[in-house]
């Protein structure tokens, strides 16, 4: 049932005031109740209140101990003698230090879509107004209004569940993984969740998966690099925790030498650069190299092109209401002409997957179909695996590649993925519905059921 919370300044100490009607739920009136609120909880004294109206509960403002109780309407469960006022969920979505403001905070609503369904309170927070010894966190919370929408400052116990959208740092990572456990999704703190080596060493030893995988090892000499150009025409060497292209480098054998390519992001600029290093010298460049931060030295995939621009495939994968992965769509990344890497922000563009492989790769409609189909059922066996792991991750992007011979490789994992992949794309509808699910999924995470 939903129903209005009230915070009752003049009430009882300690007191939850009901009706009547509520009174029955219990079956035989309890003289107590523990009432639970997100994190907070508490045995409060249940008074029957002749001055709230059928849909109204009320709880005495000290015993909130200090906590805002936005005046929505929530869904109140009750078992046994436990009153479940909630749900209560909260968007992690600035990193440290960030600046905060109300208009930032509006560029939330799409995620908010679904709220008619959901209720209750949700919040957005940034990392650092997480009060760990407290257990408070201070934040905007969502209240619908017509057409419109507001958010208003307010103070919040702890979440029924947790979505991360930015970093975490260890200790505040730490205490939440404590109260939350899986109710705290997409949730390692930067530098602890898996980066590219850490998804190789997960993946590889899966068969059904290792088919997939680019031949990979961790960059620790020239060994390295020279034993895989021994068994490929180019390798590519990338940070295992850079994202979106950055820091990749392109290796081929050149003469006495090698060539290292590095994409250039400048639009107007040509698609990339090319260093020689000498055999003598490699050592030295791989060990600066390796001193900024560690790589990985992987396989070369043959792209596939079109117009000279490279192309691989975004698979979004994330948890329906079921608690269950599905995909919920699959976007085509072109990169810049003559480029060696596909981020499409640097003179590329985005369209919907099943075109692409009609379009680029002159697959039937059936071949397309059969290939998407393809690659949701290897993502979602790779996210299958990420989940025996012992993290929660509900919403990722799995970057995948489609060779010239039609073989399916995974690239990459995002965690942390940009939605706005859809909309460069021109797919809103797809957005729409990427940014809507974490939220029903953290609803049913927490325990409370979306209405129909």
């Amino acid at each position: 049932m939903a129903m209005y919370v009230k915070k009752l300044d003049h009430a009882e100490k300690d007191s939850l005031l009901v009706n009547q009607a509520f009174l029955r739920k219990f079956g035989v009136r309890p003289s107590t109740v523990k009432v639970h609120f997100g994190g907070w909880s508490r045995q409060l004294k249940v008074r029957v209140s002749q001055n709230l109206s059928s849909d109204t509960i009320g709880i005495s403002s000290q015993s909130l101990e200090g906590y805002s109780l936005p005046p929505l309407k929530y869904k109140i469960l009750v078992k046994g003698n436990n009153v479940h006022i909630g749900p209560v969920l909260g968007i992690v979505a600035f990193k440290p230090g960030a600046d905060i403001t109300v208009e930032k905070v509006k560029n939330y609503n799409d995620y908010l879509r679904p709220y008619s369904s959901i209720q209750g309170l949700i919040y957005v927070c940034r990392a650092d107004d997480i009060s760990l010894q407290a257990r408070k966190i201070r934040g905007y919370y969502y209240s619908p209004n017509g057409t419109k929408s507001n958010w208003t400052l307010g103070t919040f116990p702890f979440p029924s569940a947790l979505y991360r959208r930015a970093a975490l740092n260890p200790p505040a990572y730490k205490a939440l993984k404590r109260v939350l456990g899986k109710r705290l999704f997409n949730g390692y703190f930067l530098g602890d969740h898996f980066n590219k080596w850490k998804l190789w060493k997960w993946l590889s030893p899966h068969p059904a998966i290792r088919k997939h995988l680019p031949h990979t090892r961790k960059l620790q000499s020239r060994k390295d690099l020279d034993d895989l150009l021994s068994r490929y025409s180019a390798v590519y060497l990338k940070p295992t925790m850079e994202s979106m292209a950055r820091g990749i480098i392109k290796a081929v054998r050149s003469g006495d030498g090698y060539q290292f390519i590095y994409p250039e992001n400048n639009k107007k600029a040509r698609a990339y650069r090319i260093v020689h290093v000498g055999t003598k010298e490699v050592a030295r460049f791989l060990a600066t190299l390796l001193r900024e931060q560690q790589y990985i030295v992987q396989q070369g995939i043959e792209m596939k092109r079109k117009d000279s621009r490279g192309i691989d495939f975004r698979v979004i994968m994330q948890k329906n209401e079921q608690l269950q992965w599905s995909c919920t769509g699959v976007i085509a990344r072109f990169g810049k002409k003559n480029g060696i890497v596909t981020n499409f922000t640097s003179a590329g563009f985005a369209s919907k997957g099943l075109n692409a492989l009609q379009g680029t790769y002159g697959y039937s409609r059936n071949q397309s179909l059969l290939t998407q189909q393809r690659m949701i059922d290897i993502c979602t066996k790779a996210c299958k695996i990420f989940d025996a792991k012992g993290g929660n991750y509900a919403d990722i992007g799995v970057d995948v590649m489609v060779d010239k011979n039609g073989h399916i490789y995974v690239l990459e994992v995002n965690i942390l993925p940009d939605h706005h992949l859809a909309l460069y794309a021109k797919q809103r509808d797809l957005y729409l519905k990427q940014v809507a699910k974490p939220l029903l999924y953290a609803n049913a995470l927490s325990g409370f059921k979306t209405s129909n």
